[in-house]
């Protein structure tokens, strides 16, 4: 059940009620017993919990800890990886010449 904060215009005491999204809001203020509450929007606590879960709402990807030699090998990996992805989007730019070995 969500949580509503109130504070009464009358006396300016405030209070928070567990209500149901259907049940109407509170008038009558327990502390001066006046119907003078007003129902305040606050920010809600909404929270992802768990690993993975950033502010902007994207996961990050799941890395497994590694060694130096482990993480230095999987660096050059990535490196040969784009430099090949490069050469082979220069090359169909050039009209299908074969590049230079």
């Amino acid at each position: 059940m969500p949580t509503y904060e109130y504070r009464c215009n009358d006396c300016g005491h405030e209070l928070e009620a567990f209500q149901k999204i259907t049940e109407p809001a509170l008038k009558l203020c327990p502390q001066c017993n006046k119907e003078a509450l007003e129902r305040l929007i606050s920010g809600g606590n909404f929270v992802l919990k768990g690993g993975g879960w950033y502010k902007d709402l994207y996961g990050s990807p799941q890395r497994k800890p590694t060694t130096d030699g482990q993480q230095a090998d999987k660096m050059d990996k990535a490196n040969k990886m784009s430099d090949a992805d490069a050469k082979e989007k220069s090359t169909k730019g050039t009209g299908g010449s074969k590049p230079a070995a």
